[in-house]
């Protein structure tokens, strides 16, 4: 399979300075970082009247790209990247001297291009630049960050410069040979876009002798600042997840089904436990250490459905990104695997359905326990940018020890894959029509919130259950607008439950996202500690929603009053 492969050269030199305070740094990831992270460059140029400038100039490349790095895989680039990007901001703009003015001593342009799958992300902010050269056209993605005061020019936005940081950020497509050139002002000042390009024209293989070259000519044409070139090219890019899934499943064959005894790359079949028309369950055991997993392959029926197949390889890389008590454990296939499957910590329990049959009418604190942990797990997909989209009884295990495993993650989107195309957004919702939020369902939008209302439908149901809202008599039906929900009040079905908690359900099954809860933890605080919420809700509730009774006996002496006014008037 193909990955992204870059080559880069660069240069940098004080000039006629005393101190270099610009600084260049680049990260070539390897194997399975390349395809998670990708490989980063940036460049700084230190703000020369702080007394710290080559502090932070350095500070700024090295730990930014370093601390990127460590984000997680699922994060996308904006949000891993803007992250890191605002704790550096805060920490540079924190480094006060009061004996030189007062302001932080460590202000920094930085101007930064990830390069992940067939995408670059670019990050700016100052006024270094970020060109892009492409058949022999030399193109400015980034925007300086400055304005001329007087005679001077100063810096609108820079590293360290405000407490809050505002970068710029683009996404565009990479091709082939291109070559991204990145340039502090010490170059850019003093030579034109033309003279850059006519460098580049020229440009052999060696484009640590191209930047060489391109400082140098900044200094002939008399540059008086430090001057920095950092040049990358292009030179393979992966073919996309479509084909380097489609060399995976070539790869890989599907599994016919399996009986006790049978063996599968060094697993031992003890029991089928499952077998549903889009994947079978097994419990195995590992030959050599004798410890028991579950084993998920897809089902014959599937086996010339290659969007499926897809969708089983990225279930595998989801859960091997997750690591949490309440979500099941995915471990890696080993390395000389011959089939399509997934290796899983076995969970032994009952699911949440036939916890319900089991406990049709359960008391608060019971139900209270088990929704605590859902939400650890829903936390972690939310941490991750991910969104499971498919919360449903079925979906939720309870083990012998009452402790809650979210399994199941065929419908989970990740962010990360959306932004660089390695997972497509489905032209209709998935998962369950009666557990979907109605943005889902009607607009295909989802998010945690999204999740938070599927949430509150299990919760309602576990206490009833009934659904909060009459079940659709089609599975693919799509209501025209939120208006066909109608609340059932959860007192109809358990009289004997407390107000607060049909107000705290209404709400996280609202309709209307934004009237739902706007965190897990506020939904959770109001299952415990309702005082708040009641609070709020009859404070801010339409004077319709709280006494309704009211509301329409004012309307009628309002009528009354118009009317005995309109009277009056025609009578004089």
């Amino acid at each position: 399979m193909s990955q992204l492969d870059l080559s880069f050269g660069g240069y940098s030199t004080q000039g006629i300075k005393d101190e270099n305070q610009d600084a260049f740094a680049a990260w070539q990831a390897r194997d399975y970082a390349v395809k998670d992270k990708g490989i980063a460059v940036a460049i700084a140029d230190g703000v020369s009247a702080c007394t710290r400038a080559k502090e932070a100039a350095n500070t700024a490349v090295t730990n930014f790209i370093h601390d990127y790095m460590q984000t997680p895989a699922s994060w996308t680039v904006q949000r891993a990247a803007g992250q890191v990007l605002n704790s550096l901001n805060r920490w540079c703009h924190g480094q006060y001297d009061y004996s030189h003015g007062g302001y932080s001593q460590m202000l920094t342009t930085l101007s930064s291009v990830i390069f992940k799958s067939r995408c670059g992300f670019m990050l700016h902010v100052g006024d270094s630049r970020i060109y892009r050269y492409s058949q022999g056209n030399l193109e400015q993605l980034s925007r300086d960050h400055s304005a001329r005061q007087g005679s001077n020019i100063v810096l609108t936005r820079a590293i360290g410069l405000e407490a809050k940081l505002d970068v710029d950020f683009s996404r565009f497509a990479l091709n082939k040979d291109e070559i991204y050139v990145l340039t502090t002002d010490g170059v850019t000042n003093f030579l034109s876009t033309r003279q850059i390009r006519q460098h580049l024209d020229s440009h052999t293989n060696d484009l640590e002798q191209t930047a060489f070259n391109i400082v140098s000519a900044a200094l002939k044409a008399g540059s008086d600042d430090n001057t920095t070139c950092l040049l990358v090219k292009v030179n393979e890019l992966p073919a996309g997840d479509a084909a380097d899934a489609d060399a995976m499943l070539d790869s890989l064959r599907l599994l016919p089904p399996l009986e006790p005894g049978h063996k599968v790359d060094g697993y031992r079949v003890i029991e089928q436990f499952f077998n549903g028309t889009r994947s079978s369950l097994y419990k195995v055991a590992d030959e050599k250490t004798g410890k028991v997993y579950g084993l998920k392959t897809p089902t014959e029926y599937f086996e010339d459905d290659q969007t499926h197949l897809k969708g089983f390889l990225r279930e595998e890389w989801i859960g091997k990104h997750l690591d949490n008590p309440a979500v099941m454990k995915v471990f890696p296939r080993p390395d000389n695997a011959r089939f399509i499957y997934h290796i899983c910590e076995y969970v032994e329990g009952i699911t949440l359905r036939q916890w319900m049959i089991d406990n049709p009418k359960p008391a608060p604190e019971k139900v209270r326990r088990i929704v605590k942990q859902i939400i650890a797990g829903l936390r972690v997909f939310q941490r991750n940018d991910m969104v499971y989209r498919d919360i449903k009884p079925e979906n939720i295990m309870l083990t012998d020890t009452g402790e809650v495993k979210i399994i199941d993650f065929g419908t989970v989107q990740v962010k990360a894959l959306l932004e660089t195309g390695e997972q497509e957004q489905e032209d209709y919702p998935v998962g369950s029509v009666n557990y979907i939020a109605p943005e889902f369902l009607i607009d295909n939008q989802s998010d945690f919130q999204s999740d938070l209302f599927s949430l509150g439908v299990v919760v309602y149901e576990m206490f009833t259950g009934e659904l909060p809202y009459q079940p659709f008599k089609f599975k693919d039906y799509i209501p025209a607008n939120v208006f066909e929900y109608k609340y059932r009040s959860l007192k109809s079905f358990r009289p004997d439950l407390p107000a607060w908690l049909d107000i705290c359900l209404k709400k996280a099954t609202q309709p209307e996202r934004e009237k739902r809860f706007n965190a897990y933890s506020e939904f959770e605080t109001a299952l415990s500690n309702p005082k708040e919420l009641i609070v709020s809700e009859q404070t801010f509730s339409p004077l319709l929603e709280r006494n309704p009774v009211l509301f329409w006996q004012m309307i009628c002496a309002v009528l009354c009053g118009v009317i005995v006014w309109l009277t009056w008037l025609l009578n004089h």
